[in-house]
C-alpha cells in the first residue's frame, strides 16, 4: 500500500511539473507569428556579414527558417507554425553569440477570424487553409506605403471601410505620372545624394512595411507584395543579381511569416528596361526553393497582350496575374495554364487622360462580373485626385481615400459570390470569343443542375440556359448597379430564355 501510494505521488508530480511546463510556455496560435530576438554585437557590416537561421521542430516536421539584422544589433526569426503542438528550435549562425540559442513554445488553436494562409482548391479556386472560403476582391495602391505617415494611416481607415480583401503593393517607391513625382518618405537604403548603399538597407523603412503588412493581416486583407518595378528613378531596378537575390532573401525573412504575403515578382515585367536585367527565372526559383512559408507566387505582365505574358506554366507561379480585360479568353488560359486566374490590372475607375485609368463606375463595376463569371477573379483601382494631402493623391498610386462609385457595387458583387458554392462552379462559355463585341457577350457561372449565375451588361441581350432536372427553379432578375433584386420567380427545368431589359443585369437561378 505505501508503494503504490509513492508511486502516485511521484505520477501526480510529473504531471504537474509537465503541465506547468507546458503553462508557462510562449503560446502562438497556429498560421500566426513566432519570434525570436536576439542580440549580438557585429563587426563590420551586420546585412552583409551574418548569417542566421533557426530549425523548427515538431514530432517528425522541420522547418528551416532564415533571420535577418533590424538594427541597434538585434536579429530576429519569424516563423509561423503550420501544426499544432510543442515547437522546439535552434539556431545556427557564423556568429557565436547568435549560435546554439534553443527553445519551445506551444502552438495552440487559431481563434479571432485567423483562417491560416489562402491556398489553391479545385485547380482554379482560392480558400483559407482551414477550408474557410475565400473570395478574393483586390485593390490596387501601389506606393501607399513611401508617402507619409497621415496617408498611410488614412489608407488604412478607408480599407477596413472597402470591400477588399486584397491589396497589390510595391515595396519600393514608384515616379511616373499623375502625382507620383514626390519622393518617398523615407529611402529603402542608405543613400547620400543620389548614391545607394545597397549593403545597408533602411531599418525604419522595412520595420515601417513590415508593420502594414501586419495590419492588413489583421483586417483580413491579402498583402500582394510586388518585389520589382520599372518605374524608378532611385536606381532600385538596377541592383544587380547578387544584391537583389539578398534583397529577396531578406523579404522572406521579414515577411513569409505573415500568413496575408502574396509574392509578386513583379509589376510589368516585361517593360524593356527590366525584362532582360533582372533574373526572373531566378528569382522566382529562389521564392519557391527557399520562403519556408510555401507563400503564393505570381508575377505581371505590362502590355495587354498574350504575347507579354510570363510562361505561367512554370513550377514556381501558383497562380496567373495578368493586365488585360480580355475576359473572353479566361476559357483558354485556365485550360493551358491550369491555376486560378487573377486579372489583377483591367483598367482603373477615373478621369486621367491615359485609357487605363478612366473607366466609369458603370464599366468597372461590370468588369467583376464579367471577370467572376469567367471564372476568374478582378482588382480594382481608381486614379481619381482624392483629398489626402496638399499634394497630388490617387488611390491607385499613393492610397488616401475612395471617391469612385464602384466600391459599394463591387461590395455587393463579392456578397452575391460569396452565396454560392464558388469553388464547385465552372464558367460556361457561350459567346465570348468576340473582341469587338466585349460588352454584349453572355456570362455565366454554373454548378449545373444546382446553381447559375448569368451576367450581361447591355439591355436587350439574350440569355439561354437548359435547366436539367425535374424539379423547379427560383429566378432572381438582378439589377447590379443599383444593387436590388427586381423580381424573384419560380421556372420550370427545360430550356430557360430571357432578354434583359436593363443594362449590368444578372440573373440568379437555384434549384428549389
Amino acid at each position: 500500500m505505501k508503494l503504490t501510494t509513492t508511486f502516485l505521488f511521484i505520477l501526480v508530480s510529473v504531471l504537474f511539473v509537465s503541465c506547468a511546463k507546458h503553462n508557462s510556455l510562449t503560446k502562438t496560435e497556429q498560421w500566426d507569428v513566432f519570434q525570436i530576438d536576439l542580440t549580438a554585437s557585429v563587426k563590420g557590416n551586420p546585412f552583409m556579414d551574418t548569417d542566421l537561421n533557426a530549425e523548427f521542430v515538431n514530432g517528425e516536421t522541420r522547418i528551416s527558417v532564415s533571420g535577418f539584422y533590424d538594427g541597434n544589433d538585434t536579429f530576429r526569426v519569424r516563423f509561423s507554425p503550420p501544426e499544432q503542438g510543442i515547437w522546439t528550435y535552434k539556431t545556427q549562425s557564423n556568429n557565436a553569440d547568435l549560435s546554439g540559442k534553443t527553445g519551445e513554445f506551444e502552438c495552440i488553436a487559431p481563434t479571432n477570424g485567423n483562417h491560416g494562409p489562402v491556398k489553391i482548391v479545385n485547380t482554379w479556386y482560392l480558400q483559407y487553409a482551414d477550408e474557410t472560403p475565400f473570395y478574393p476582391v483586390g485593390t490596387t495602391a501601389y506606393q501607399w506605403t513611401s508617402v507619409k505617415q497621415s496617408i498611410q494611416e488614412q489608407t488604412l481607415e478607408t480599407l477596413e471601410k472597402a470591400p477588399f480583401n486584397k491589396i497589390r503593393m510595391c515595396v519600393f517607391p514608384k515616379s511616373y505620372v499623375y502625382g507620383n513625382e514626390t519622393e518617398p518618405w523615407q529611402y529603402p537604403f542608405e543613400r547620400v545624394g543620389d548614391e545607394n548603399n545597397f549593403e545597408k538597407p533602411n531599418v525604419e523603412f522595412f520595420q515601417n512595411f513590415d508593420k502594414r503588412v501586419k495590419q492588413l493581416c489583421d483586417m483580413g486583407i491579402q498583402a500582394d507584395v510586388i518585389l520589382f518595378h520599372p518605374y524608378d528613378r532611385w536606381g532600385y531596378s538596377k541592383m544587380g543579381k547578387e544584391m537583389n537575390e539578398r534583397y529577396v532573401r531578406c523579404m522572406i525573412a521579414r515577411l513569409s511569416a505573415y500568413r496575408n504575403v502574396w509574392w509578386s515578382l513583379a509589376n510589368e515585367w516585361d517593360v524593356p528596361d527590366i525584362k532582360e536585367s533582372i533574373d526572373w527565372e531566378g528569382i522566382g526559383t529562389l521564392l519557391q526553393k527557399e520562403d519556408p512559408h510555401h507563400r503564393m507566387r505570381g508575377i505581371h505582365n505590362w502590355y495587354n497582350s498574350e504575347d507579354h505574358f510570363y510562361d505561367h506554366t512554370r513550377p514556381w507561379l501558383t497562380h496567373v496575374s495578368v493586365q488585360t480585360s480580355q475576359f473572353y479568353n479566361a476559357e483558354k488560359w485556365r485550360n493551358q495554364y491550369q491555376k486560378p486566374l487573377m486579372f489583377d490590372e483591367m483598367r482603373y475607375e477615373g478621369d486621367v487622360s491615359s485609357g487605363w485609368g478612366n473607366l466609369t463606375g458603370e464599366e468597372m463595376s461590370s468588369y467583376f462580373w464579367m471577370a467572376g463569371l469567367s471564372g476568374g477573379y478582378g482588382t480594382h483601382g481608381e486614379t481619381f485626385r482624392n483629398d489626402s494631402d496638399t499634394s497630388e493623391v490617387r488611390w491607385w498610386a499613393k492610397g488616401g481615400t475612395l471617391l469612385g462609385e464602384s466600391p459599394e457595387r463591387i461590395a455587393y458583387f463579392k456578397s452575391v459570390l460569396e452565396q454560392t458554392p464558388v469553388t464547385e462552379m465552372q464558367p460556361v462559355f457561350i459567346d465570348n470569343g468576340n473582341p469587338e463585341n466585349l460588352n454584349n457577350n453572355v456570362y455565366i457561372f454554373a454548378k449545373p443542375g444546382v446553381i447559375y449565375l448569368a451576367y450581361v451588361s447591355d439591355a436587350n441581350q439574350n440569355v439561354e440556359i437548359n435547366l436539367p432536372g425535374d424539379s423547379n427553379y427560383q429566378l432572381d432578375i438582378i439589377d447590379t448597379w443599383n444593387m436590388k433584386i427586381l423580381e424573384q420567380k419560380t421556372i420550370e427545368p427545360g430550356d430557360f430564355s430571357f432578354e434583359t431589359q436593363i443594362p449590368y443585369c444578372a440573373l440568379r437561378i437555384t434549384r428549389n
